[in-house]
């Protein structure tokens, strides 16, 4: 189990994730936010990520619900989902129901989006996170429009400490961005928590799209749930 550095802390969050390095991620988020974390990680790397979302939907399911358990036994008072593609592949209402704390997932930021926009653009691990993204939005808004995208070699190179900036051109993510505007596209969703290690550097190309992230308002959400730490 990781855990970050905070000590003093009102609140205590559980982050479930696909690798080490993105539930470091989720830590370092709440660190920088003064909130302790305590983390663990399901997958060893990218691949086996991708590999795990195909297993039985239920196995899966209970997989994560006993990490939950795992984190409210260490403490965790409350439980986020720091994967999107984790989230997309179990059964959401099922892992809420069995866990005994509360649980937030990037796909509850995601619900918000749906009547604030028409044509998303979404950048996921793979193209099995971005259907389940995409049917989330749609389930929504039917009159949505999803541009998506998959690619784990991106995951890769950030688990390889690839710097922001070779990501970006690498993957021409600033083109990517472009042609997103000329589709008409509005906001390009970052569908992957790793996609916060270059979110500032991607940013700078992003005239005439919004770029979001989900990160902080699943903090917000959860507080929001939480009202005696609010």
């Amino acid at each position: 189990m990781l855990e970050n550095n905070i000590k003093n802390s009102d609140l205590t969050i559980g982050i479930v994730a696909g690798t080490a390095t993105d539930t470091r991620f989720g830590l370092n988020f709440l660190a920088a936010r003064q909130v302790r974390g305590i983390g663990l990680s399901l997958s060893a790397s990218p691949q086996a990520q991708t590999n795990l979302q195909a297993l039985d939907r239920n196995a899966l399911t209970t997989q994560l619900v006993d990490a939950i358990m795992e984190l409210h036994r260490a403490g965790a008072r409350a439980a986020m989902i720091y994967c999107n593609s984790l989230s997309g592949a179990v059964n959401l209402d099922q892992v809420r129901a069995s866990s005994p704390i509360e649980v937030i997932s990037p796909l509850d930021v995601y619900a918000e989006l749906t009547n604030r926009y028409r044509n998303f653009g979404l950048l996921a691990a793979n193209c099995q996170s971005c259907a389940n993204i995409e049917r989330e939005i749609l389930a929504r808004n039917n009159t949505a429009k999803v541009i998506g995208i998959g690619n784990l070699q991106i995951v890769e190179d950030i688990e390889d400490a690839v710097p922001p900036e070779a990501i970006v051109r690498q993957h021409a993510l600033d083109d990517l961005a472009s042609a997103l505007v000329k589709s008409g596209v509005q906001i390009l969703i970052l569908g992957c928590t790793h996609f916060d290690y270059f979110y500032p550097e991607l940013l700078r190309h992003c005239e005439g799209i919004h770029l979001f992230l989900p990160s902080e308002r699943m903090l917000e959400l959860l507080r929001g749930r939480l009202p005696q730490v609010a």
